[in-house]
């Protein structure tokens, strides 16, 4: 038959629906791939088999090497070399309608990618994946975009940006057991470079919520668990690093937390912060042990940290903890611990620059033991000095003035039994004005 005919006949092949019209190419299969033998055991086979005949699917060399790892796998998947080696590694992967690109060295471990992209969107960098299901059913019906160096841990990325959701994890992210498992399913997570890294790290992180994490941040045991679980939390570069210093912040919905850079270090330094309220913290702040643990926990909590405030041990612990509200200044509760105790603790404090710096300065500020709160607030420069403000506004409102209380107990139990005003400049000795109510 010569060429003309040849024509005709397979033009009318397809006009009677006998032979597909299709622009798709068959699949290209790289040197020593799917088995290894393209003579004795040709594709498609034990190693690699596809949804369809004509599919598109690229696939490098020294890939897909063991019985199961690449069987089913959707249209115009592209696999790298040396990726997909291990059992069921990444079958399944781009099916049904998905799309996946899977880079060099990556996805070798058992079901490492298995359904990865499944009705959805899966690009995976270079030498990423490499752990027992570390990227399993991610992006399946939804997104994963993962960098080069990523997700290599036990589960380390399992099922992100799955249901629906969306993740996008940096190079050198996402490192450990679980580290993170279930980020962005069915909501996002966008986590930068060198970020998440340890046991159950990101675990959860924006699963259902919205959870950006800048680079270099949540480092350690459970660092950002449940950050933005079903609330929305932006961490900015450097910061939620130590053991559980983030740990399931903004974990409800409506909860809302906003972390500057290298804020938040420290042993559960900002642990269950915006649990269900709203919390903001500037750069520089909350720093050592406990800084900010429980700020704005409950549902009406609302926490305002400026720059370099709230820095030693439990510095800030409990501000409005039981729902009040909180706002630091600039360079306040920075110098000494409990240096703002139970602030807000049901009710309403401010605390000015430079403020409450030394050790029990602003103990008990703003709370009430009717559990109704009370208003108390501290004026720029006071309350610098050990137990200077303790027990302000305990049951009453009070208000201190710039530059006052700056001593030893000079203020102690102000407000414990009526309202109480300190103008400025005033209470600077010591014992100046301890008990006077």
């Amino acid at each position: 038959m010569n060429t003309r005919n040849k024509i005709i006949t397979l033009i009318a092949l397809i006009c009677l629906g006998m032979l597909p019209l299709s622009t798709v190419q068959a699949a290209k299969i790289g040197k020593n791939s799917c088995g290894g033998d393209p003579e004795g055991d040709p594709v498609p086979n034990a190693f690699c088999a596809f949804e369809n005949d004509d599919n598109g699917v690229q696939i490098g060399k020294d890939s897909c090497n063991v019985e199961g790892a690449c069987t089913l796998l959707g249209n115009d998947v592209k696999i790298g070399n040396n990726s997909c080696n291990g059992e069921t590694a990444c079958q399944s992967a781009g099916y049904s309608g998905g799309e996946v690109v899977i880079g060099n060295d990556s996805c070798n471990a058992y079901e490492a990618c298995y359904d990865a992209g499944y009705a959805g969107y899966a690009n995976i960098g270079g030498n990423s994946c490499n752990s027992y299901e570390a990227c399993y059913e991610a992006g399946d019906d939804g997104s994963v975009v993962i960098g080069k160096d990523a997700c290599n841990g036990y589960l380390a990325c399992y099922e992100a940006g799955y249901s629906s959701g969306e993740a996008e994890i940096g190079a050198g992210s996402c490192l450990g057991y679980e580290a993170c498992e279930y980020a962005g399913y069915g909501g996002k997570a966008e986590i930068d470079k060198g970020s998440c890294l340890g046991y159950n790290a990101c675990y959860y992180a924006g699963e259902g919520g919205t959870a950006e994490i800048g680079k270099d941040s949540c480092i350690g045991y459970e660092a950002c668990y449940s950050a933005g679980d079903e609330g929305d939390v932006v961490i900015d570069s450097g910061s939620c690093r130590g053991y559980e210093a983030c740990d399931t912040i903004a974990y409800f919905s409506g909860a809302t937390a906003e972390i500057g850079k290298g804020s938040c270090i420290g042993y559960e330094a900002c642990y269950y912060a915006a649990y269900q309220g709203d919390v903001v913290i500037d750069a520089g702040s909350c720093q050592q042990d406990y800084a900010c643990y429980y700020a704005a926990y409950d549902v009406d909590g609302i926490v305002e940290i400026d720059q370099a405030s709230c820095i030693g041990y439990e510095a800030c612990y409990y501000a409005a903890r039981f729902g009040g509200d909180v706002t630091i200044g600039k360079d306040s509760c920075a110098s000494g611990d409990y240096s703002c105790e139970y602030l807000g603790y049901y009710g309403t404090a401010t605390i000015g620059d430079q403020s409450c710096n030394g050790y029990y300065a602003c103990s008990d500020v703003a709370r009430d033991n009717s559990d109704t709160g009370v208003v108390s607030s501290v004026g720029k420069g006071s309350c610098n000095g050990s137990e200077a403000c303790y027990d302000v506004g305990r049951d009453y409102d009070a208000t201190i003035g710039q530059g006052s209380c700056n001593n030893y107990e000079s203020c102690y139990e102000v407000a414990v039994d009526a309202d109480e005003d300190v103008g400025d400049k005033e209470c600077n000795e010591v014992y100046e004005c301890s008990n006077e109510t």
